[in-house]
């Protein structure tokens, strides 16, 4: 079971979100924009992020790049019902996994956990430097 924060202003798409990873075995936590989600990240050791890119104040792009500025950043999944150039702009910026919405139970699940067994397979890597 991971832990997982649900990044997104849109109720709705966070209550599916929600359900879909609770289902699959998975705690989640809710932020409705970046700033928020930093706040929550710092407290609750969050091992990925799963955020839409265009929400108020802090939006998931700029969320991105800096939690990707950690020492031991989480595995990050963007999600957007905007189009695939912004999912190419958060690759760019270190999301591993974009998702489009209406998201896809399966496929959210499959970016989820290919996510965290990257994050696995980096982080033995580093330690084995």
């Amino acid at each position: 079971m991971a832990r997982i924060l649900i990044v997104d202003d849109e109720e709705g798409d966070r209550l599916i979100a929600q359900a879909i990873l609770e289902r699959a075995g998975h705690e989640t936590f809710f932020a409705h924009d970046g700033e928020d989600a930093l706040r929550q990240y710092a407290l609750k050791g969050i091992d990925v992020v799963v955020t839409d890119l265009h929400m108020p104040e802090v939006h998931g792009f700029e969320l991105i790049s800096v939690l990707r500025e950690f020492k031991t950043p989480p595995a990050l999944v963007a999600i957007s019902g905007t189009g695939a150039f912004q999912l190419h702009m958060a690759e760019a910026l270190g999301a591993k996994y974009t998702l489009t919405k209406p998201l896809d139970p399966e496929l959210l699940i499959d970016a989820v956990n290919r996510a965290l067994a990257d994050a696995a397979a980096e982080a033995e890597a580093a330690g084995g430097e």
